[in-house]
């Protein structure tokens, strides 16, 4: 079996991926122009690499520091997962621009190459792999666990993992008006002016997932987000879609009452709402489950390149991914993790239910780019302009 530890050949093609934090990204980065000279490893920085565990763990200490970006602490729990590396390990884990999209994070990779800077490890939407992979911005990395996490939340060669992912749901703050059940619910003229995305689809994961699903609950498919932009087109002629700059901020303020959001991040901003008194119902609807993950790759010949393959070690491991689910990640092993009974009861009882989670079918790199291209098309006439 080959050692997990040892970089593998780097692919030169894009390779298979899946979806968000925007695919309209893709578009930002191509306007960007230009290409990256080949950020392969140079003998010599290979051999600064450990290969294994051990080895990896000593030179990461010496570095100290992993470098991060666009991950908030309230984000399926990264802060815990922060404070418990740091506490094992004595490394730092300092993070740049919190909520950065994913083309903000390989603007960043880009821009900061060579500079002390630079971000180590991103956390980005999967339709972003194939583009951070093309322009050689990712390292082939395989952690330990890499065997264990399901084939279509990782690359093939390691270019990257799925430490975790999240469902689509509807938050409520029911102060204001009654919880909707069905998405048909939300077209009563009683939702006038109370319904938000979290954010842009042309630029934003989590809205491109509630796209998504609204799609597969009103006769679309993976293949075809059609009926989804659909959906909200009435949603915004009705005038019961708003545009918002916040889920927690919108909720709080009454700027909307019902918001779409991933399960984790509505864990994340109860403790917020609660200052507010604000009651929170979520749910998932029955017709159109939606989940997806985002991915974290090692960033090529990063300022700490030991600490950054450890980083993506401890997310896979047993704790990182006992962490994600305290915070509502489902972790990409969840099904190994929870036959084995390694997820505690309080973990398993912040996931979705697991009918729920065994609906999920993560689309491929190629549909997620399909749909942001139809997205970006026809967004801006069809729904931002009304």
């Amino acid at each position: 079996m080959t050692n997990p530890f040892v970089p593998a050949a780097r692919r030169l093609t894009t390779t298979r991926r899946t979806v968000l934090r925007s695919v309209a990204g893709v578009a930002v980065l191509a306007a960007l122009g230009g290409s990256l000279a080949s950020c392969s490893q140079t003998p010599s920085e290979a051999a600064t690499i450990g290969t294994s565990l051990e080895e990896l763990t000593t030179l990461a200490k010496s570095e100290g520091t992993v470098q991060l970006i666009a991950v908030p602490a309230d984000w399926a729990n990264y802060g815990s997962q922060f404070s418990t590396f740091t506490e094992k390990y004595g490394i730092a884990t300092p993070v740049a621009t919190p909520d950065a999209s994913s083309a903000d994070e390989l603007t960043a990779v880009k821009n900061l190459k060579g500079q002390k800077t630079q971000p180590d490890v991103i956390d980005i939407g999967y339709s972003f792999t194939g583009k951070a992979a093309s322009d050689k911005l990712i390292a082939p990395y395989k952690p330990s666990n890499f065997e264990a996490i399901p084939d279509d939340l990782k690359d093939p060669e390691g270019l990257w993992v799925g430490a975790y992912y999240g469902v689509v749901q509807v938050g409520t703050n029911t102060n204001v008006v009654e919880a909707p059940q069905t998405w048909n619910d939300l077209l009563d003229p009683k939702y006038k002016g109370k319904i938000a995305l979290p954010g842009d689809p042309r630029k934003g994961a989590s809205s491109i997932a509630a796209v998504f699903a609204a799609a597969l609950a009103n006769g679309g498919s993976v293949d075809n987000i059609q009926p989804g932009i659909d959906f909200f087109e009435k949603l915004a002629k009705s005038g019961n879609l708003v545009s918002i700059t916040s889920p927690v901020s919108a909720l709080s303020t009454g700027q909307a009452a019902v918001v779409f959001d991933w399960n984790y991040n509505f864990l994340g901003m109860e403790d917020e709402l609660k200052k507010s008194d604000i009651k929170l119902e979520t749910k998932t609807f029955e017709e159109g489950v939606f989940g997806n993950y985002y991915a974290q790759p090692v960033v090529a010949d990063s300022p700490h390149p030991n600490s950054a393959r450890l980083w993506v070690d401890w997310l896979t491991s047993d704790e990182g991914s006992e962490l994600f689910a305290l915070g509502g990640g489902i972790p990409a092993r969840y099904l190994e993790l929870k036959e084995a009974g390694k997820l505690s009861d309080e973990a398993l009882a912040q996931l979705p239910d697991a009918e729920v989670i065994s609906k999920i079918k993560f689309p491929t790199v190629e549909q997620g780019e399909t749909a942001g291209k139809l997205i970006v098309d026809q967004w801006a006439s069809k729904v931002a302009s009304q």
